[in-house]
């Protein structure tokens, strides 16, 4: 039986990664911990402070959301739900809050919200399966669909994507349009370099060019 269960998250919708979790947590009667790690590197990237401390409230922001989602499900389904969020490498994170906290298993998808290269060998879930103690339930999310059916699910996740190379989105100077099943989002960011993110309609997947010099 177990009694703590850990769910990292990286903000991305993951049905059923919670799904997974929650389904287990109820056999067992145990408690739940979503935890979102603010990773450092995207902190480092910025060239100043200032940069630093806004990308640290933007992802703090989005860790608080995040967790607060499945905290939501947690209070559906009657159970108990402990959210954190800290800063640092994040599989070095998960696995140090799971052996700080006495976790049991840890639930992780297979891939994040940058595709299935995010999440797959030499990634984070990898690395937590290897230096865990706790067993490491994963959930292949290769196959999930995550359809982009209008344009300001586009926008949205051209900022994730950005986001996830160390971008932050300054604006979005023209309506996003579709070409045959490919949503084109052209964003600026705040360091004033234009991208444009090229995203499958039907799965979410998306690739970035760069625009200019």
């Amino acid at each position: 039986m177990y009694d703590r269960i850990l769910v990292p998250t990286d903000g991305s919708d993951q049905p059923p990664v919670t799904t997974h979790a929650l389904n287990v947590a109820e056999l067992c009667d145990a408690t739940v911990h979503a935890l979102y790690v603010v990773d450092e590197k995207a902190l480092n990237y910025q060239p100043s402070e200032s940069g630093r401390e806004e990308t640290l409230r933007a992802r703090r922001e989005e860790g608080e959301s995040a967790t607060e989602k499945i905290a939501e499900k947690a209070a559906d389904r009657g159970v108990q739900v402990t959210t954190a969020i800290e800063t640092g490498t994040p599989s070095d994170v998960v696995v140090s809050y799971a052996e700080d906290n006495d976790i049991e298993m840890i639930v992780m998808g297979t891939h994040g919200r940058s595709g299935v290269d995010r999440y797959v060998l030499g990634s984070v879930t990898e690395e937590v399966v290897r230096a865990s103690e706790a067993p490491v339930l994963t959930v292949n999310l290769s196959r999930q669909r995550r359809a982009v059916r209008d344009d300001e699910t586009a926008v949205e996740r051209a900022r994730q994507v950005l986001a996830d190379e160390g971008h932050e989105v300054a604006a979005v100077p023209e309506e996003p349009y579709r070409e045959s099943n490919t949503w084109i989002v052209r964003a600026v960011t705040a360091d004033d370099e234009t991208f444009n993110v090229h995203i499958d309609a039907s799965s979410g997947e998306a690739r970035i060019a760069r625009i200019g010099t």
